[in-house]
């Protein structure tokens, strides 16, 4: 099996806005803290080929995902359908659209970034050589937080208390037990490697603005300047619920804690390295798949209703522009009620007659050796992750979050409360909320999985 690995810089002017944090909050940037990458693996077994990107984004709309994976496969000759496209998250990077509020897209920017993306790919394909793959994992204890059932947002936590690397949360088994590795190696030399966490990469909060990958990044850049000629790409986990443990900081904490958690994450990408043995099995495959899942029954009068009942809002005596005005809790400010109203918007122009608009998701399914890469176009919570390896069947599965789309997978218990994750973002999105996506999403990819078994 033969691959190669590659990167290109995406970092954007000063000035675009940032993604990330609430809506309207106009995060123009300031200052770069670090450059923003694409990184890209290219993967090769006898005809079939497979492309894995990871682009230091927050999220990719399906519309721009389509874009560039169509330019990957133009330039690495491949298919658009074998191009494995995911995000780190980081909250610290232009918006590039696809969530109402979240920040204006840079129409410059956007319109050069399939080209800027394909880069690495292209670099990618031009250092194909034979791989011995080893596979690797370290404990994540003490970077993350589960922000449904923990103290997830640490605005007011102990900062020195959280600071020290022997943190740990009240309920670890609610975060991600593990730093998973993937490493290629050739003629004994790293060339690659694909660390794969479930956590946020949101250290900086809402009163930064700068351009960085956040801690992902920020180890990745350490690992590629330790291990001088590799590159390191981050594949998001199950992160929907999970925060690390500083979060929401002052600019000048913030920047404490990313140099901290950032390396406290890479020694933990370290440890999975140096306890990394020899991958078992060979074979590469990849599966992509839109799958439809069932919506909340809502009518088109209903939204109207709604609608019209947040219009109001907009229309009162000594209304002004400022977004953060409004009532509590933090869901209700005027700017998170604007967001509310766009996208009821949305989903009422989308409506044909009276059939409700149900968008697909996207599966995409990687077989590499005994690894299995599970990738869906939203973030999942913590706890589906556990169903879909269990019941997988492989030897070893990575659930990827923010694979060819945005939006949420909520448990149970966070769908049944119809707050943020459950209704808020899927509308930020332009789509009704899912039903049981707890559910289906994970029985969904556990069938992916078994069709990536089949010959």
């Amino acid at each position: 099996m033969k691959a190669g690995f590659g990167k290109s810089d995406i970092t954007p002017r000063l000035g675009v806005q940032l993604a990330g944090y609430g809506p309207y909050r106009n995060r123009a940037a300031q200052e770069i803290v670090s450059p923003l990458k694409a990184r890209a693996m290219m993967v090769v077994q006898g005809k079939v080929r497979v492309v894995v990107v990871s682009v230091e984004l927050t999220g990719l709309p399906r519309a721009l995902d389509r874009r560039i994976r169509e330019q990957v496969a133009k330039l690495t000759r491949v298919r658009a359908s074998d191009v494995f496209l995911s995000v780190t998250h980081t909250h610290s990077a232009p918006s590039v659209g696809g969530m109402l509020g979240w920040g204006e897209a840079d129409a410059v920017y956007v319109e050069t970034l399939p080209s800027r993306v394909a880069a690495a790919a292209v670099e990618a394909k031009s250092h194909l050589t034979e791989i011995e793959w080893r596979q690797g994992e370290a404990t994540g204890a003490g970077i993350a937080v589960n922000r449904e059932t923990d103290a997830g947002f640490a605005l007011k936590a102990d900062f020195g208390e959280r600071m020290k690397s022997s943190w740990r949360p009240e309920y670890p088994e609610q975060t991600d037990p593990s730093v998973r590795v993937l490493a290629a190696y050739a003629d004994h030399k790293l060339v690659g490697l694909l660390h794969h966490f479930g956590c946020h990469p949101v250290v900086y909060g809402e009163k930064t603005n700068a351009v960085h990958g956040d801690f992902v990044g920020e180890a990745s850049r350490r690992l590629e300047s330790v291990h001088e000629g590799a590159v390191a790409l981050f594949l998001p986990g199950a992160l929907g619920d999970i925060n690390p443990k500083l979060n929401h900081r002052n600019p000048d904490e913030s920047k404490q804690a990313l140099d901290a958690i950032g390396r406290q994450y890479a020694g933990a990408v370290e440890r999975g390295l140096n306890r990394a043995s020899p991958m078992q099995g060979d074979g590469l495959k990849s599966v992509r798949r839109d799958v439809v899942f069932s919506r909340k029954p809502w009518t088109r009068v209903a939204i109207e209703r709604r609608i019209q009942k947040l219009q109001k809002i907009f229309s009162a005596p000594g209304i002004t522009d400022h977004p953060h005005q409004g009532g509590e809790p933090p869901l209700l400010t005027n700017g998170m009620e604007l967001a509310r109203l766009e996208g009821l918007r949305s989903v009422w122009m989308q409506f044909q007659g009276d059939q409700q608009p149900n968008p697909p998701v996207t599966l995409h399914g990687v077989k590499l050796g005994s690894l299995v890469l599970l990738g869906c176009g939203l973030e999942l919570y913590h706890s589906l992750q556990s169903k879909i390896v269990e019941q997988a069947n492989h030897d070893q599965v990575w659930v990827v979050s923010l694979v060819g789309g945005m939006g949420y997978a909520p448990d149970e218990a966070a769908q049944q409360k119809s707050g943020y994750s459950g209704d808020f973002v899927p509308l930020i999105c332009g789509e009704i909320p899912f039903d049981e996506i707890y559910r289906e999403l994970p029985d969904a990819m556990i069938r992916l999985a078994s069709e990536l078994s089949e010959k």
